[in-house]
């Protein structure tokens, strides 16, 4: 009868280890939560400039041109479409730089999202980090450089 007991303690002690957790397993995905509309709120870029000339620099170009613009629409069948308002520097002296907008430029392509992050697939922009309605897009240029673009869920 003991033989019996030790054989069903090994048993389960077998079962409980062969149950342990998929380490493999995917992180959840929750795309819905990326998919719509996002309207571009700020481009930061690594040195404050006083583009405006009103006294005060910002690293925030939203702060210091108007013509900033962009719109960014990811949409459900995994395709995404970007209007954005390109953003000209050019190095002058120092640490300053001529800053102004530059044309409009339509991007599409297809999306994916993985663990917070939302990828457009393709070069022309880096990964976005989603969190509380907001996308960011990390660029880390060197001088004269971006930082970063934000993008706000409407």
């Amino acid at each position: 009868m003991k033989k019996y007991i030790y054989f069903l303690l090994i048993c389960l002690v077998l079962l409980f280890v062969s149950c342990s957790p998929n380490d493999d397993a995917t992180a959840s995905d929750d795309s819905t939560l990326v998919i719509g509309t996002y309207r571009l709120t700020e481009i930061n870029v690594s040195v404050a400039q006083d583009v405006d000339e009103d006294g005060t620099a910002s690293n925030n170009m939203f702060d210091e041109l108007d013509c900033l613009d962009g719109t960014l629409e990811v949409n459900v069948d995994g395709t995404w479409d970007l209007e954005l308002v390109a953003l000209d520097v050019t190095s002058v002296t120092g640490d300053f730089y001529a800053i102004r907008c530059g044309r409009t430029n339509n991007f599409t392509g297809k999306w994916t999202f993985q663990s917070s992050v939302l990828d457009l697939n393709t070069t022309n922009f880096n990964t976005m980090v989603f969190k509380s309605s907001v996308l960011t897009e990390g660029i880390n240029e060197d001088l004269p450089g971006v930082l970063n673009r934000k993008f706000i869920k409407q």
